[in-house]
């Protein structure tokens, strides 16, 4: 949605900052838009806690089914705008194999990992949530398409989750600065242009949303 949000935004030449300042409003009520995801997952993780993940291993087809994943999601990553900077380059291979690793052993796999820490290896890197939520959204697409049920992918998300605070170890830091200058400036609402111009937001929002099949089913009439 907020993907939608932003490209209806740029459609209508609405200033960058502006827009991200919008989406940060929206961000907000995410917890309230997403309260049966936190439900689902919250019921994955007691199942992780209680059940381990030799299960979730088999579920996944084990050794075979782990490394179609490991190659869905690459291809899911590398075609993402949002992240693919981060998966290119001549060590792309041995960074995938190391990564295929880590992963079969979060999944429950009988191996040791013989990489680096995650946090060493992000050390250098300054990635944001929002580039974390953007891998995550590709981890799902992939379990999806090596036929995982909703169940697994749950599981899935939620051991990847453990691995946020690892891999944003040099998280992008508040700008107070921006904060200050951002409340005492107009509101979102006036730089959109008020009135007139949410409601043409919203409205060219809603036809993104519709030519979007990923969302699109909440979007149509019933």
């Amino acid at each position: 949605v907020l993907e939608n949000f932003w490209c209806a935004s740029e459609l209508m030449e609405v200033a960058g900052a502006v827009i991200q300042d919008a989406v940060d409003v929206l961000g907000r009520v995410r917890q309230d838009v997403t309260a049966g995801c936190t439900v689902r997952l919250e019921i994955a993780r007691k199942k992780s806690e209680s059940q381990g993940t030799d299960g979730l291993y088999e579920q996944l087809g084990a050794e075979a089914g782990l490394a179609t994943f490991v190659d869905k999601l690459y291809e899911q990553m590398q075609a993402d705008a949002r992240i693919k900077h981060y998966f290119s380059g001549s060590k792309l291979e041995a960074v995938k194999a190391s990564q295929g690793q880590y992963l079969a052993v979060m999944f429950g796999a009988p191996v040791q990992y013989q990489g680096r820490p995650l946090d060493r290896i992000h050390a250098v890197m300054t990635i944001s949530d929002y580039e974390f939520d953007s891998f995550l959204e590709c981890a799902q697409a992939a379990l999806r398409g090596v036929g995982a049920d909703s169940s697994s992918v749950d599981e899935c998300v939620v051991l990847l989750e453990t691995a946020r605070r690892d891999v944003l170890i040099n998280r992008r830091p508040h700008d107070v600065k921006k904060t200050q200058e951002a409340a005492s400036a107009k509101s979102v609402y006036e730089k959109l242009g008020g009135e007139i111009g949410v409601t043409n937001l919203v409205e060219n929002m809603y036809t993104k949303a519709l030519e979007d099949a990923r969302i699109k089913s909440f979007f149509e009439k019933n």
